[in-house]
């Protein structure tokens, strides 16, 4: 992005200091706008190592192009990320090669990220919550937890331009839906699947790939796992951490008869017997590890999938950006790549609009004119996205207590049949691409996945069903 200043320079308020958030002031920043970020929590270094906040991130080209797009930052220079090019199936520890992702805890992206927010003129405001909007006058005011006292004092800020970047849990969001008339959530699936981060001190598998990511999944549980190498500051070999994932209310039960049965838990649904099915090619040492930090950790919901009517209000100045805007269940991985994306894509739409304005343009007609733009290129997109993550593998379906439905999985199968014997004519499942890395557009892989691959494997079936039947009937 430019250093130029711009014809009109917005002030900007951004609410929400994760990767998205911050990525957002800092490009804004960049291209010589007043931004003020405003973050609830402190400093993101400051999360410990197994809290839910501190879970993995995996970004995949769609989110490595956003992020180099609207900051500069390259996969290489992302610290505390991982080149990866592999990814290992256990128990059979099969290793598959994939397209380039960069797997990374999401407190270090975020931290690596803001703390280059300051060279950009960025100010950046740990402990603030957003506790009101005034959209008429265009200030929002926020609490600062930061202060020592009962009553946090509160502040009022001015803006031209409210970005808000506050995940999928958006309290801008939510007081845009209760207050604005031309805006409305119309849907939220809250997420059946919970998990929780666990770290382990060495690496389990050093025979393995030290750069791949790992994969488990065991279907008695319906539960998964997924891990990736940490880089510690003093050398390579800075363990792995686990996103273990089990249906909602799960983790209560474990911890219930782990409790109560003292540590002897050879029963079904116990610590023991969920983490030996899951993690069965783990010696029993890292396992006991895993165990006793579930033991003292906190699960997490999984996400909620959000359904807006637009992405912003032109008329108020306000916009969502990222998972506020379309947030959704980690299930295909989409998350952190979908919000990414679209912050280049409304950063980008910020300078458009801006270079192309008159320099006297007034701060609210070129804010409204920048959300009716980055409005009509992305909410088609926001609303596929959303629509694969809750129904691509069967909606409520394969979450929680079930498995994928027997119809998804003839699906995925038929599809790699038919892109075997076509010799690739017939694509791979679009979810599948998706989760690997290649970039579609969400609207394309929707297409694919709700119709085009139905069609295509019952033609398939009738195509080979006729000459059966003609025979059998001669």
């Amino acid at each position: 992005m430019t250093t130029t200043p711009p014809a009109t320079v917005l002030n900007i308020v951004v609410i929400g200091g994760g990767p998205a958030g911050a990525a957002t002031a800092l490009s804004l920043g960049q291209q010589g706008h007043t931004v003020q970020l405003f973050e609830a929590y402190p400093h993101p270094l400051t999360v410990e190592k197994n809290a839910p906040k501190a879970y993995g991130l995996s970004l995949g080209k769609r989110g490595l192009d956003g992020l180099r797009e609207a900051t500069g930052i390259t996969p290489a220079s992302i610290t505390g990320g991982i080149l990866s090019t592999s990814m290992v199936r256990h128990p059979t520890q099969k290793v598959i090669q994939r397209q380039l992702a960069v797997p990374v805890p999401r407190k270090a992206l975020a931290a690596h990220i803001l703390d280059r927010c300051a060279a950009a003129g960025v100010t950046v405001r740990y402990e603030h919550r957003l506790v009101g909007i005034d959209f008429e006058t265009r200030e929002a005011t926020v609490a600062d937890h930061s202060a020592p006292g009962a009553e946090p004092p509160r502040r009022t800020v001015a803006y031209d331009l409210l970005v808000g970047c506050d995940g999928s849990r958006s309290q801008v969001r939510t007081l845009m839906d209760a207050t604005l008339p031309d805006f409305r959530v119309l849907r939220a699936e809250t997420d059946t699947m919970e998990y929780q981060v666990v770290t382990l001190p060495a690496h389990p598998f050093p025979a393995l790939p030290k750069d791949a990511m790992h994969a488990w999944n065991n279907k008695a549980y319906n539960s998964i796992a997924i891990s990736y190498p940490l880089v510690s500051d003093d050398d390579d070999e800075g363990g792995m951490i686990f996103g273990i994932v089990f249906p909602e209310g799960k983790f209560d039960v474990f911890r219930k008869n782990h409790a109560q049965s003292q540590g002897a838990e050879e029963k079904k649904d116990t610590y023991d017997d969920a983490l030996r099915q899951l993690l069965p090619d783990l010696e029993e040492a890292t396992r006991h590890d895993i165990k006793e930090q579930l033991f003292q950790g906190t699960p997490a919901n999984g996400g909620t999938c959000i359904w807006n009517s637009s992405l912003g209000s032109a008329e108020h100045g306000v916009v969502l950006v990222g998972d506020a805007g379309h947030g959704m269940w980690p299930s295909l991985g989409q998350g952190a790549n979908c919000a990414l994306e679209s912050v280049a894509i409304f950063c980008r739409t910020c300078q458009q609009v801006v270079s192309a304005g008159p320099a006297a343009a007034a701060p609210p007609q070129v804010a409204r004119a920048i959300i009716q733009q980055f409005d009509a290129e992305r909410l088609e997109e926001a609303h596929a996205a959303v629509d694969l993550t809750f129904g691509g593998i069967g909606s409520t379906k394969s979450r929680g207590q079930k498995n994928a439905p027997l119809s998804y999985k003839l699906q995925i199968m038929g599809m790699m049949l038919l892109h075997k014997l076509t010799v690739g004519l017939v694509p791979k499942p679009a979810l599948l691409r998706l989760m690997t890395g290649e970039v579609m557009s969400y609207s394309e892989a929707k297409l694919y996945n709700f119709y085009y691959e139905k069609m295509i494997c019952v033609s398939a079936v009738v195509a080979l069903g006729l000459p059966v039947l003609a025979w059998y009937l001669r």
